[in-house]
């Protein structure tokens, strides 16, 4: 009996027991059903009724995961960032949602302007399992990139690798990652939005510290480094940012700091010869350069500038061969570079995989090259591994300083130029209105189309067209594109300077008015005929026009007369100079590229309005045309004189003297081809060599958009360098004029990639503007699309100044030079000239669809001198023409060139800042003739016009003394012809 009631007990505990898992497995099933149900609402946009569920489900189960998870999607959906959140903060911690939750709650974090607070929650999304590793880690990615990290974010693409759903689509992250252009309108107004949420949070401040340094603004980024270092004094991270900003900034004892704080096992392999590499060439010496960026390119077979900076040394010691293979071994990356980011977005870059892993591997990207290949050969995702990411300096424990002792021990520097002056010397105001240069140019775009013809247009021109030694203002109009007749914007105008800081306009009196009208892109100023009467010639579309001044204070169309009618398609800039040496002025005209005026085309992105995908390579490229000068009448010779390239794209040109052979060459920017350099050979013949002379491309041996040109003896070795304004994320190129025809780019050098980087110039000219003696910078800026938010699309002008020196460099100093450089503007083309006449020069600039600006020259400086010149055996001009002026150990050299800018013409007389001099010891001309004249004890802050063959000069008509009472005066009325005793 006992046994019986002790099995009947039995039965009934395991039946109890089941009926209880029963129960149980009856709830769990419903519950999932509710949890489904909530799910399939949220599915549905029915956010109340899932919230019910979910809240329901959570009274009965308060610590399950998954509802709690949802509860945190469901709020989210319904705008309640802070309960989405709190939500996601109570999923446990060994939850197989956690990881999802983290992912979640780290963009509510970023969107507050916690970064500091996301970037923990995606590490650790990152690294738990689940299948939010990926978007966890792209997440990441993004943030490290918004914050200038980039190397940390190509370390956990690579390292998350196999885990990324799309082993292509991973590979093309990689490459934009290096190359695309950083969106710092949008990234700016992200660290805006944070600095207000979250103004204590050290990654904001290290995220503006990047912007800053991207933007060359380096005495703000020293500010936020400061605060992020005092926050974490021993973070890598901001170390790592340290370091690029005194790299930047020029600042050896920064650098060396930072080295000691840098682990050696995170670090490229690339930095310590790099490093050294750069501390060679500060101190000058060039075997230890020499022997670094061999190591360099060692380690890096794609080092690029490091091949361009050992062919510049080789030029420097005569060895041109050596070179030459160089900068091809340079070029030939280059071309290698552009043919795997071709087939990188073709419609489906595996069928090319064994293309892209070669082409990777030849350009150093040796984790892309290994993952294209595996592709290639069907062998599926590798196991986790670190085998293109142990490329690094040292082990584990050593610091960067560590590897580089000797120039850790070096001794300190001194100051760098990043902090500017308490007060500044520079000063300009925008005079155009109270002077009376009224016009406003008329771009005629019309909205939601690209049209290249209209983005491109704005031309201005310096010309004292009456012979009073005053310049008048010539500025070419648009207007409705295309042209149509009765287009209600005004044409071209001229305004004439009354020598009284006014300007009237004299459009209709000087016959201006009256000339046959169309859409004008640019201008050029000469006297073509050599009657002592400075003429016009304007471009537009699908027409020249040449002026010819009849010295009476009126211009006749001379055109048609000249041989230079008819249908011209797409000229651009124009020079004048003596091509052949027969003592009159030739024509250059740069043409662009082949567009039909009835093409309807928008060039706008179909899934992005806002993004324009036409580039100029997609449009069948125009040849530029060469005219010799025969008696006044215009002969086109382009093919006889070698013109015969069809990829040219010409937007800026200049003529000079660019090898000091005495002759005259031409240099053309290009549009995303190779830049032009003609040397003048007998016949005349054009001999190009760009690519042999180092200006076809920039240090890396990319072609660039460029757009404008200016000439200048910037470091002061007597030699004519070159500078070429460029494209959006390419940054203005500084070409160093190494003697003997060859070229260095050394952008990098003077301090001029980092703050134009971001801007996209055009009109450009060098200047000394507060008369130190040194040539400072200055540049029209302005995007041709509307790329906002993530691109400006209007920019400010930019001023860099010289800081002279052996090492001379740039410093943007736009925020201390006055109002005028704080607009956005849509900048086109650029003159620079005296225009009143005070030994200081001003600028004018044409922005699009807005008023012109006459940047007006107040600036405290130096002393000057002004020189005209007057050629008798050379052509009138004197174009090509060199002057040298001694004052002490000073020596400064400028050229009377032809062109320059972007389509516009600057005074054509030569200017000299003295810096404290009081006078010239020595001038000397040498003239195209090849002529010499030479005068001694030239007095400063004087205006003279030295003429071919004379013995003694004259006063330039338009200049008195301005600044030194001791001496006579002269008065404007009685200059002409009269010689300073």
């Amino acid at each position: 009996m006992h046994r019986r009631w002790a099995a009947a007990a039995g039965l009934g505990l395991v039946a109890l027991v089941l009926l209880a898992s029963g129960w149980k497995w009856h709830q769990d099933r419903h519950s999932r059903a509710l949890l489904q149900q909530a799910r399939d609402a949220m599915g549905q946009g029915h956010y109340a009724v899932a919230r019910s569920a979910l809240a329901g489900l959570l009274r009965d189960h308060p610590g399950w995961d998954e509802a709690i998870y949802e509860m945190g999607v469901c709020e989210l959906a319904r705008g309640r960032l802070e309960a989405a959140a709190e939500a996601w903060r109570r999923v446990p911690e060994g939850s197989p949602v956690r990881g999802w939750a983290e992912a979640r709650l780290s963009r509510i974090e970023m969107d507050a302007g916690r970064f500091d607070a996301s970037e923990r929650l995606l590490r650790s999304a990152a690294e738990r399992p689940g299948t939010q590793k990926a978007e966890a880690r792209w997440g990441l990615v993004l943030l490290l990139r918004m914050e200038g990290r980039v190397d940390e974010a190509r370390r956990w693409l690579q390292e998350g690798f196999e885990v990324m759903s799309d082993p292509v689509e991973t590979l093309q992250r990689l490459f934009r990652l290096d190359h695309d252009a950083y969106p710092i309108e949008g990234i700016r107004r992200a660290l805006e939005n944070a600095g207000r949420r979250s103004p204590d949070d050290d990654r904001v401040w290290l995220g503006w510290a990047h912007l800053s340094v991207i933007q060359g603004q380096l005495h703000a980024a020293e500010g936020w480094l400061d605060r992020c270092l005092a926050r974490r004094p021993d973070d890598p991270v901001v170390w790592r940012m340290r370091l690029q900003w005194a790299v930047l900034a020029d600042r050896p004892d920064e650098v060396r700091s930072a080295l000691a704080h840098l682990p050696a096992s995170e670090e490229p392999d690339t930095r310590v010869p790099s490093l050294q590499a750069w501390f060679a060439a500060r101190r000058r010496d060039r075997d230890a350069e020499r022997k670094a960026l061999a190591a360099w390119t060692e380690k890096d077979g794609a080092a690029a500038r490091a091949f361009d900076r050992l062919a510049e040394l080789e030029l420097e010691d005569g060895h041109g061969p050596a070179a030459a293979e160089l900068r091809k071994r340079r070029n030939d990356l280059e071309q290698l570079r552009r043919e795997y980011a071709r087939l990188l977005v073709i419609p489906d870059p595996r069928t090319k995989a064994g293309e892209l892993a070669d082409l990777a591997g030849r350009l150093g990207r040796r984790f892309d090259a290994e993952r294209w290949r595996r592709l290639a050969t069907n062998d599926g995702p590798t196991p986790r591994q670190a085998d293109a990411i142990t490329n690094v300096a040292g082990p584990r424990g050593q610091m960067l300083a560590d590897l580089l002792p000797e120039v850790s021990r070096q001794g300190q520097s001194t100051p760098s130029e990043v902090s500017p002056p308490a007060e500044s010397s520079l000063r300009f105001t925008d005079d155009a209105t109270s002077s009376g240069l009224n016009f406003i140019q008329a771009n005629g775009g019309q909205a939601g189309r690209l049209i290249p013809p209209v983005t491109s247009s704005g031309g201005v021109g310096l010309i004292d067209y009456d012979g009073d030694g005053w310049l008048d203002v010539y500025v070419v109009q648009g207007g409705d594109f295309p042209y149509r007749p009765g287009d209600p914007h005004g044409g071209d105008r001229l305004f004439r300077n009354r020598g009284d800081g006014t300007f009237e306009d004299a459009s209709a009196r000087s016959g201006i008015a009256a000339m046959p009208r169309g859409y004008g892109h640019g201008v050029a100023v000469a006297d073509y005929d050599n009657d002592g009467h400075a003429d016009l010639f304007v471009t537009r579309w699908r027409s020249y026009a040449l002026y010819r001044n009849c010295g009476d204070g009126t211009f006749e169309d001379a055109t048609e007369k000249a041989g230079l009618g008819g249908d011209r398609d797409w000229p651009t800039s124009a020079a004048f100079a003596d091509l052949d040496g027969d003592g009159d002025l030739d024509l250059y005209v740069c043409h662009y590229l082949k567009w039909d005026e009835n093409d309807k085309r928008t060039c706008a992105d179909p899934n992005d309005p806002t993004v324009y995908n036409c580039s100029p390579i997609d449009f069948e490229a125009l040849p530029d045309h060469v005219f010799r000068n025969e008696g006044g009448r215009f002969a086109d010779v382009s093919r006889e004189a070698g013109l015969r390239d069809q990829n040219g794209r010409g937007l800026g040109v200049l003529a000079a003297d660019l090898d000091d052979d005495g002759k005259v060459e031409l240099f053309v920017a290009n549009d995303m081809t190779a830049n032009y350099l003609f040397r003048t050979r007998p016949g005349f013949r054009l001999e190009e060599n760009g690519l042999e002379s180092g200006v076809a491309g920039n240090a890396s041996g990319a072609s660039q958009a460029g757009m404008g040109v200016s000439c200048g003896d910037f470091d002061r070795d007597g030699r004519a360098d070159l500078v070429v304004t460029n494209f959006f994320n390419e940054s203005t190129t500084y070409f160093r004029n190494l003697g003997g025809g060859f070229f260095a780019d050394e952008s990098d050098v003077i301090g001029l990639s980092t703050p134009t980087r971001y801007r996209l110039g055009f009109g450009v000219s060098f200047l000394d503007a507060d008369n130190d003696g040194w040539l400072d910078l200055v540049t029209a800026n302005g995007h041709v699309f509307d790329g906002r938010p993530q691109y400006p699309w209007k920019m400010p002008v930019q001023l860099l100044r010289n800081g002279g020196g052996p090492r001379p460099r740039l410093t943007d100093v736009s925020g201390q030079a006055g109002a005028p450089f704080q607009v956005p503007r849509m900048g086109r083309g650029l003159a620079a000239g005296d225009l009143d006449n005070d030994g200081r020069m001003d600028v004018l600039v044409i922005s699009q669809g807005e008023p012109l600006v006459f940047f007006h020259n107040r600036s405290a400086g130096g002393h000057f001198l002004t020189i005209g010149l007057e050629g008798a055996a050379s052509n009138r001009d004197a174009v090509g023409a060199r002057v040298s002026i001694r004052s002490g150990t000073r020596l400064l050299t400028e050229q009377r060139i032809g062109g320059g800018s972007y389509q516009s013409a600057g005074d054509p007389r030569l200017h000299f800042g003295l810096g404290p001099a009081v006078a010239a010891d020595s001038v000397e001309v040498l003239w195209p003739s090849g002529h010499v004249d030479r005068y001694s004890n030239l007095r400063g802050d004087r205006g003279y016009l030295l003429r071919e063959g004379d013995t003694a000069p004259r006063v330039l008509p338009g200049y008195a003394v301005t600044r030194m009472p001791e001496e006579e005066s002269i008065s404007r009325g009685d200059q002409g012809g009269q010689t300073f005793p």
